[in-house]
């Protein structure tokens, strides 16, 4: 095996229909399939090469077995066409992957989906352009991209995905749905969408996508800042700095930080986020190693923002390098942390690169809160929670043009309470939180 190229923290996963409602996982991969969670800075290497040389007597036999098994299957199996070894190959490391219990975390990667996690991480991709989440069972278009071709091509928010080259994807999920869209630059792709009950199809060119991941406005009736932060994706901590900048500059009093529906992504970029707002030598993660040391990681950013009123808002698809920003705030008293329990990774990953360009992402640490908390499988517990009902809505900045303060309070719980607590309500009460 070859050494693990540098950590990954977190990681995203593959959802299934029916995961969280309405309001599924946004993709601000713009159509691209976050299959990893985020690319650490600097090196970690575990400086171990296990060759067959070195496996033991068990592996050997358990080797031997799988030999057996194959043989068998190669020599009887009926539909003999249907006998792929690249998928067998991969399916045998899946099932061992598998059997560590780390759903979610430590996974296997086809060259094609390494190929795919390394562009969404570079914060480019090829694709028409439009941002798609889950709602009540549907993959629905949540935005088109500015200039993108899915936007010129007349591609609307709210459009229901239903069949892309002319193939049926409504049993599909999100992510399968991606996975259809995407394709080499310059190649063609139709996508059949339903509109008011009405089908219309679009022959759209893929292209390179700059994907945007920063988003702001003030909260109408209010000098607050909704900023929402989609993925933590290279250069993606600049782009958010630049935006903090920018609010300040407009004398916002405060901001809010939006991390719902973000899965994560690069460490170094979660270390930025985090310094804007703390002081230099604060706690960002603890790294917990597989035998119980413990690491404090501190910030060694500059700290541009250290005092500036924040709120952070989560969900339960908040993950990965979006739990290590909001645990991060929360444990030094920097925020006030507002929404749902997120997600729960909280592995440290590192990657394999195999041979045939394959990859195995394998949990190596574990990151834990400041204080000691344990994210994975628990989560981030915010300081006030808000759920969000059936008939309420996560906006989006984009969403609040021609809104009123009223109509934004009532359609989003979760950013009216942050506002709330920015602005300092006089009676101490604020909706629908709980605790």
């Amino acid at each position: 095996m070859n050494k693990p190229d540098p950590p990954l923290s977190g990681g995203s996963r593959r959802r299934r229909r029916g995961g969280s409602g309405r309001f599924g996982s946004v993709f601000a991969g713009l159509v691209a399939v976050f299959v990893l969670g985020a690319v650490g800075a600097g090196g970690y290497w575990l400086g171990y090469s296990q060759g067959p040389a070195s496996l033991d007597g068990r592996d050997e036999e358990s080797l031997r077995v799988y030999a057996e098994a194959l043989d068998v299957v190669r020599e009887n199996y009926v539909d003999q066409d249907s006998i792929d070894p690249d998928r067998q190959t991969y399916a045998a490391i899946e099932g061992m992957l598998d059997s560590l219990g780390d759903e979610g975390h430590t996974r296997f990667l086809t060259p094609e989906e390494q190929d795919a996690s390394q562009e969404q991480l570079s914060g480019r991709y090829v694709g028409v352009g439009i941002q798609i989440e889950e709602r009540e069972g549907e993959v629905v278009v949540s935005a088109p991209v500015e200039g993108s071709p899915a936007e010129s091509a007349g591609i609307e928010s709210g459009d229901v995905i239903v069949e892309v080259d002319g193939e049926d994807v409504r049993d599909l999920d999100a992510t399968g749905v991606s996975e259809r869209v995407r394709g080499p630059e310059g190649s063609e792709v139709s996508i059949t969408v339903l509109r008011d009950s009405k089908r219309l199809t679009f022959d759209l060119e893929r292209l390179e996508i700059d994907s945007p991941v920063v988003y702001r406005a003030l909260v109408p009736g209010t000098d607050v800042s909704h900023i929402r932060y989609t993925a933590f994706n290279g250069g993606s901590a600049d782009a958010l700095r630049e935006a903090v900048r920018e609010s300040l500059a407009e004398n916002s009093s405060g901001l809010v930080l939006d991390l719902r529906g973000n899965p994560g992504g690069r460490v170094d970029q979660a270390m930025e986020v985090a310094g804007m707002f703390l002081n230099r030598g604060e706690v960002v993660y603890v790294r917990r190693e597989a035998g119980g040391e413990r690491e404090p990681v501190e910030s060694r950013e500059r700290g541009e923002f250290p005092e500036v009123p924040l709120v952070v808002l989560v969900d339960g698809e908040s993950a990965s390098s979006s739990e290590i920003v909001a645990g991060a705030l929360r444990d030094n008293g920097r925020a006030t942390v507002v929404g749902e329990t997120t997600f729960g990774t909280g592995t440290v990953l590192s990657e394999y690169g195999l041979e045939d360009g394959s990859a195995i992402l394998l949990g190596v640490a574990e990151w834990l809160t400041p204080e000691g908390d344990f994210i994975r499988q628990s989560g981030i517990e915010p300081d006030v929670k808000v759920p969000l009902e059936e008939d309420d809505e996560r906006l989006d900045p984009r969403d609040l043009e021609g809104m009123t303060r009223s109509e934004v309070f009532e359609a989003d719980p979760q950013l009216a309470e942050a506002v709330r607590r920015l602005e300092g309500p006089e009676d101490g009460s604020s909706g629908r939180a709980e605790g």
